[in-house]
């Protein structure tokens, strides 16, 4: 049925009941794939707790009272992904979606001056008519700008305006939140990073001792990360 998608066979990694009743809301088409990413109403009803059901986070969405990435968004099905920020009209500060150690979609609160920016993983570039360099995201978001990025660098990016304020490489000693994997969930730090020029997938190796694909490690920071992850535990 368009538009729906039953709760037992929703992906796993949506924190919702999967027999209190038949079907949930499918995310629209959008910025984010539907694995990594949670309807607009899952986030109102079953996240953020301030309804009890989907007429009422209907009534609340169409009123304009929530804004993913400093936009006001009145689709219920909206697709809210990985580093989304989301703010409630009428609340100091926000929530910014990321994944927990049981692989998890979770809503980690922010201050209010963090709500104004995000980080964007780079999942391409390419060069344009003119020379111009457009810069691929993994939120669906296209950018035109000289900036020096790499594949699996992280742009931290000024929401909605689309500044680019600093950039994250990915490269040894970076901090990062790995996002696939058996070590879901956790910051790590990079030790080194391999790319190949064939079918194997390109590997991130970190001090820690362990290594994923690359295409699980978000950077999060230098020293420290810039990003909070959820405080929950792994069993």
């Amino acid at each position: 049925m368009p538009g729906r998608v039953k709760r037992i066979a929703a992906p796993g990694r949506w924190p919702v009941q999967r027999k209190t009743s038949y079907w949930a809301v499918k995310p629209s088409s959008g910025p984010h794939e539907e694995e990594f990413s949670m309807p607009l109403l899952s986030v109102v009803r079953d996240m953020l707790h301030l309804c009890n059901n989907s007429r009422e986070a209907k009534l609340m969405i169409n009123g304009g009272l929530f804004s993913v990435d400093g936009r006001v968004r009145k689709d219920y099905a909206f697709p809210v992904g990985i580093m989304d920020v989301v703010t409630v009209r009428g609340e100091e500060g926000g929530y910014r979606m990321s994944i927990n150690r049981r692989s998890k979609m979770h809503l980690v609160p922010i201050p209010q001056s963090e709500c104004s920016w995000k980080i964007c993983r780079v999942e391409g570039k390419r060069i344009l008519p003119g020379g111009k360099v457009q810069i691929a995201l993994h939120d669906g978001r296209t950018l035109l700008s000289d900036v020096k990025v790499r594949t699996g660098d992280v742009i931290r990016l000024e929401v909605p305006e689309q500044k680019v304020l600093d950039v994250l490489p990915l490269r040894a000693g970076m901090k990062a939140l790995v996002t696939g994997g058996s070590h879901v969930g956790e910051i790590a730090t990079v030790s080194r990073f391999e790319k190949w020029r064939n079918p194997a997938p390109n590997l991130v190796y970190f001090s820690e001792g362990f290594s994923t694909v690359w295409s699980n490690v978000f950077v999060a920071g230098t020293e420290d990360s810039v990003i909070k992850v959820p405080e929950v535990s792994a069993v």
